[in-house]
């Protein structure tokens, strides 16, 4: 079964509940709680889904009826070394995850958090530029693609010790949800591949594993920071879900499949059957474009 996130939505001022209305008239089973600008009302999703086929397989963090800090809005903040803020972002968790156990989830799907890089952005397509370039860019822009990841190596350690403080008061606050710790786009964000080892290594826990965003990888092979099929060689064995969307030309993600770049197949191959499978899509594409994007995901599992 594929799932769609509610990070889509058929419109601008869609409602929440009118956007999970839209999911199952698209003929989709279930629906993941996306991060959304739409406002979420436990009592009225839950009406709706009293009235309705559609289940919910996940929640993104964070799932919240309150207003959030901007820089919270995805659960960033479970890495800080900014004490305060780390529990700020436990707490939001927590949020989430009852939200979860109210409407039928099993899993969390995790941010950790990013590092304090100035201009990080900038930096992340100047990484594209020496990557795409070669020694002749490096030459030309007068750095090193090491030199740029340099800026990185000293500043993660703290935050992953952090991000592990927070996972480890999760599951002692928590019982049944999972937590899947999701693969980033920015060179700067937590975790990286190894780093994602080292985490799950440190937490046997069945309860903690690893969401493969399918667009995010790719991305972060396009960067030369690691092949995205290794994600999942590495993982597999430990992957809660997937978010499957496709990618034009390495860096424009979230796009329905078969507008884009991405091969399939061999990912559906990589992952256990048991992960769940949720399309996330940006707003703006039409409820065609998006039935059409699930055949092709159909197409792809039935040949793994």
């Amino acid at each position: 079964m594929i799932a769609l996130s509610t990070a889509w939505r058929p419109g601008a001022s869609t409602s929440l509940v009118a956007t999970l209305a839209a999911i199952e008239a698209m003929g989709f089973e279930a629906a993941e709680i996306g991060v959304s600008d739409a406002r979420f009302r436990l009592k009225k999703v839950k009406k709706f889904l009293a009235k309705s086929s559609l289940g919910v397989t996940s929640v993104h963090n964070v799932c919240s009826e309150g207003k959030l800090d901007p820089a919270n809005r995805r659960g960033d903040w479970l890495a800080s070394t900014d004490e305060e803020r780390r529990r700020a972002g436990v707490a939001a968790t927590l949020e989430s995850v009852r939200n979860a156990e109210e409407m039928g989830a099993s899993t969390v799907v995790l941010h950790l958090g990013s590092l304090p890089i100035e201009a990080k952005w900038d930096k992340q397509e100047l990484l594209a530029h020496l990557v795409e370039g070669g020694t002749g860019a490096e030459e030309r822009l007068g750095v090193t693609a090491d030199e740029l990841l340099a800026e990185r190596r000293d500043l993660a350690p703290p935050r992953l010790e952090a991000g592990c403080r927070s996972l480890a008061e999760l599951l002692e606050q928590t019982s049944r949800i999972r937590f899947g710790i999701e693969c980033r786009m920015g060179w700067h964000e937590l975790p990286s591949l190894d780093e994602l080892g080292a985490i799950l290594g440190r937490f046997p826990d069945p309860r903690v594993g690893y969401w493969h965003d399918v667009g995010h990888a790719v991305i972060q092979d396009f960067l030369g920071l690691a092949d995205h099929h290794e994600w999942l060689r590495r993982h597999g064995g430990r992957t809660l879900g997937l978010h499957l969307h496709d990618v034009k030309d390495g860096t424009r993600d979230h796009r329905p499949p078969g507008l884009g770049d991405v091969d399939f197949e061999p990912i559906f191959d990589l992952a256990p059957p048991s992960a769940l499978r949720v399309m996330e899509i940006a707003s703006g594409y039409i409820a065609e474009e998006i039935v059409l994007g699930r055949k092709r995901l159909e197409e792809a599992a039935a040949c793994d």
